[in-house]
């Protein structure tokens, strides 16, 4: 029989602005599909969004190569008492990959605290323009007097705030 089928990597190459703007959505499938992404600026690799557990060590295993044969020989005889095996200690996760990560992701929430209360506020400068806006439509052409600025206020009316 032939070796099972392994399901191919796929790999993708993005520029840093299209992995910043596609950041959440890179994250996601790579854990769900095993994709890795390559992040290039000036078409050279500067980054990777890698499964977790081929970071970790516990990701997929290289092909297999087939082993060479080594010539047949007598098996030896195995002694009677086998020699005690110094036990290994047992790997522990390290503490500082924990605290760099708890790090990033503090600064990553306070960064898109920084974004909201951004957006927050240009929305309201928006908003306040958009007011001034119909305020001097209204003073110069008031309801009923243009037919085409009656159009938009009656396409706008969600939009406009009501005073």
């Amino acid at each position: 029989m032939g070796e099972p089928a392994t399901p191919i990597r796929r790999r993708l190459e993005l520029t840093v602005a299209e992995a910043r703007l596609r950041f959440q959505q890179l994250v996601r499938v790579t854990g769900v599909t095993g994709q890795v992404t390559i992040v290039v600026d000036g078409g050279r690799p500067i980054a990777a969004i890698v499964p977790p557990g081929d970071v970790l060590g516990a990701g997929p295993a290289p092909p297999a190569q087939p082993l060479p044969q080594p010539p047949a020989q007598p098996l030896p005889q195995p002694p009677a008492q086998p020699p005690a095996l110094p036990r290994a200690a047992p790997v522990a996760v390290p503490v500082a990959g924990e605290k760099a990560a708890a790090g990033w992701l503090r600064r990553i929430e306070q960064v898109r605290e920084d974004v909201r209360r951004q957006h927050a506020g240009r929305i309201r400068e928006l908003s306040q323009a958009l007011d001034e806006a119909w305020r001097l439509l209204d003073d110069m052409r008031p309801p009923g007097t243009d037919r085409a600025v009656d159009t938009l206020r009656a396409a706008h009316s969600d939009l406009r705030r009501v005073r």
